[in-house]
């Protein structure tokens, strides 16, 4: 009798494997979530809602809210990159891009309680000019604003590392040939933008395609309703499912047709290998690139800073009031053991689909293999482009069919976070682990170091920063966790982003402030406890 044998480099049960069944338990959970909305649906169901005028309203002003957002992240996002990336040994970069970088895992909330703060018509920017009208915060404009303001770090974020692919040596060509900052642009990083901006505006325009929070508390009414919020409302008030369903699935639609295209426009650009010297550009010294860029990055610092000062202002402020302090540490625990568990998960699934999404298959492998490949690929998009809202009744109506008991509650407040955890994990490892991959995987397999001792050995010592980004910003997501505490919470079972979210609704802003305030710190503290101690980092 024989045997089958893996073929060398490829166990029966690798990171290829557990990525093929981390995308088939995402694509079945989902699967699972529409259908159960759906089942109830009727084909009148489907007729009255292509037939809703005030449906097409709300689809096109959520197409609409979301280009802008897009374009007027990435139009501001691409010059304030080019000006860090330039100007990049200044005294205080690090800790610029730091606060820079603070809205990325700042929750909505609380980023929505500092814009109204700074841009409000009682905000700090109206007091500052000192004008007569002050535009109302409330509406296009406000979600606009927000959507920007949590954005274009993202944006600055996910260029940044494509202007440091460039090596040394083209730069130091470019200065030999005498290239001005214009052919600069237009050679070198015009080409280099055109392949990576389709993938992160995909990203944003996903984001803000699916945004609630921001949509429901800046909107100001109905005429700023989106998808995400008619969920809401088909879910909250109607207790209309079938609907919410077909909206959700509409959502996911348009969201996928979005994401594929500007995926189908991303393509790969390989420089020349270099020898890792550090990079110098020769036109960056020049007095008019030195005032641009510092405009530039001046500009954008006061844009993302004034709201965390105002809310950094009125949370202290907050502190002189009345605080139920014992019921905000219970929150804070809660929330902290809740989310360090998601950001785990998700980390777990979005390194296994990077990892398997550029393993070579096996040359027997065919067409099956190339399925579950193409289906790795959605598996990364579809959290993303699924409705949270409805990513979470979907959990909750899974788990209340058969349990209701607060364990239960919890688990399932710790699957969403999971879920819409993955595909920033997934965006944050798939360039460190396709590098890895390119670095090591041919000695691996002829080395035959595979399976957990080449987690061990190779990738575990390469991509632990990314791995522990990772899971920082996993567990910081959870922590600002809104929609399944809302869902699965009850009065003991409550997170800081609950309490948060009570405190408003009661006007009480005194105790707001101050806890927004103490929520950014438990992120921020947690974010870099994660960062040093996983990470590694001193």
């Amino acid at each position: 009798m024989t045997t089958t044998r893996p073929i060398a480099g490829y166990p029966l049960i690798g990171i290829a494997s557990l990525g093929r069944v981390a995308a088939a338990i995402l694509i079945a959970v989902i699967a699972a979530i529409l259908v159960r909305l759906l089942d109830q649906a009727s084909a009148g169901d489907i007729r009255d809602l292509i037939g809703d005028s005030y449906l097409r309203r709300v689809v096109i002003f959520t197409v609409m809210q979301a280009v802008l957002s897009t374009l007027l992240s990435l139009a501001l996002a691409v010059p304030v990159t080019r000006a860090l990336a330039r100007q990049s040994h200044f005294p205080g970069r690090g800790v610029l891009l730091r606060l820079f970088s603070l809205p990325l895992v700042m929750p909505a909330l609380v980023a929505i309680f500092g814009v109204v703060a700074a841009y409000g018509q009682q905000g700090w920017m109206a007091r500052l000019v000192g004008v007569g009208v002050w535009p109302s915060i409330y509406g296009l404009g406000g979600i606009l604003v927000a959507h920007v303001f949590f954005n274009l770090p993202l944006a600055v974020r996910l260029l940044l590392p494509a202007w440091q692919t460039v090596p040394a040596e083209t730069w130091r060509l470019a200065a030999q040939l005498g290239m001005t900052s214009g052919h600069i642009f237009r050679l070198i990083e015009w080409p280099l933008l055109r392949r990576v901006v389709p993938q992160i505006a995909a990203t944003i325009f996903m984001l803000c395609f699916v945004s609630f929070a921001i949509v429901l508390t800046l909107g100001g009414g109905p005429r700023a309703s989106t998808l995400e919020v008619t969920i809401f409302q088909a879910i909250r008030f109607d207790a209309d499912l079938p609907r919410a369903g077909l909206l959700a699935l509409l959502e996911l639609v348009l969201c996928l047709i979005a994401g594929i295209l500007c995926r189908g426009l991303t393509q790969r650009m390989d420089f020349a290998a270099g020898f890792g010297r550090p990079g110098w550009r020769h036109d960056a010294s020049t007095r008019w690139a030195r005032i641009g860029d510092s405009a530039w990055i001046v500009l954008a610092v006061l844009f993302v800073g004034l709201p965390e000062l105002a809310l950094l202002a009125d949370g202290l402020r907050g502190f002189t009031a009345d605080l139920p302090w014992p019921v905000l540490a219970q929150a804070a625990l809660l929330g902290l053991s809740i989310s360090v568990i998601a950001g785990a998960g998700a980390t777990f699934f979005g390194f296994v689909l990077a990892a398997a999404g550029h393993q070579p298959s096996p040359c027997r492998a065919g067409l099956f293999v190339r399925i579950m490949k193409s289906l790795q690929a959605l598996a990364g998009l579809l959290p993303l482009a699924m409705s949270p809202m409805v990513l979470g009744i979907g959990f909750y109506l899974l788990i209340t069919d058969y349990t209701d008991s607060d364990l239960w509650s919890v688990i399932g407040i710790i699957l969403l976070n999971i879920a819409m955890a993955i595909p920033f994990c997934l965006a944050l490892l798939m360039p460190a682990v396709d590098r890895n991959l390119q670095q090591h995987d041919r000695l691996c397999r002829e080395l035959s170091i595979v399976g957990f001792n080449r987690f061990r050995l190779i990738d575990w010592p390469s991509l632990r920063p990314q791995i522990a980004t990772a899971f920082a910003l996993a567990t910081s997501l959870g922590l600002g966790d809104l929609i399944g505490i809302s869902l699965f919470g009850n009065p003991d079972l409550r997170t800081l982003s609950m309490l948060l979210y009570e405190q408003l609704s009661a006007y009480r802003m005194d105790q707001a402030a101050a806890t927004a305030l103490i929520l950014l710190l438990l992120v921020l503290g947690v974010y870099g406890a994660i960062e040093r101690l996983v990470g590694g980092k001193q």
